[in-house]
C-alpha cells in the first residue's frame, strides 16, 4: 500500500506491467521553458526501476514530448549521489540557500528526448504487444 504524503518517498505514481514494477518521478515544464536541470531525491535508487519523466507541454497543457531519465526495465536508477547537492528555492534568515543533502540536481542533458506517449511505455516496459 503507498503512503499519501506528497513525494515522500522520492516518488509521485507506481506502475507495474508484467514483472516490471517502476517508481516514477515526474517533471513538469512548458515548451520553450529555460529549465537546465531538476532535482530528485536519493530515495528513487532504492526502488526497483526508478525513473524522472520531465513532461513537456504546450501552453494548453497538450503533451509536447518528453525527457527520460532512467534504465532499462528491471534495472536501478543510474546513480544520483555523483551529482550536485540541490539546495533550497528559498533562503534562509540569514540569506542563504541550504543544501538538500537527500536531493541532487539532474542536469536537463543527462536525460534521453522521447518524442511520444508510445515512446515513453516502451522505455517504462520494454517493447509492448
Amino acid at each position: 500500500m503507498l503512503r499519501s504524503e506528497f513525494d515522500a518517498g522520492g516518488y509521485d505514481l507506481v506502475m507495474s506491467y508484467g514483472p516490471t514494477v517502476r517508481h516514477i518521478q515526474f517533471k513538469v515544464m512548458v515548451a520553450g521553458g529555460k529549465r537546465a536541470s531538476v532535482t530528485a531525491s536519493l530515495k528513487l535508487m532504492d526502488k526497483p526501476s526508478g525513473c524522472i519523466l520531465w513532461i513537456v507541454v504546450t501552453d494548453a497543457l497538450d503533451f509536447h514530448s518528453f525527457l527520460w531519465f532512467g534504465n532499462s526495465p528491471g534495472q536501478p536508477l543510474p546513480d544520483l549521489r555523483t551529482l550536485k547537492i540541490a539546495t533550497h528555492t528559498k533562503a534562509n534568515a540569514e540569506g542563504m540557500k541550504l543544501p538538500r543533502l537527500g536531493q541532487r540536481t539532474v542536469p536537463r542533458s543527462a536525460f534521453t528526448p522521447l518524442a511520444s506517449l508510445d515512446d515513453v511505455l516502451e522505455r517504462l516496459f520494454g517493447p509492448l504487444p
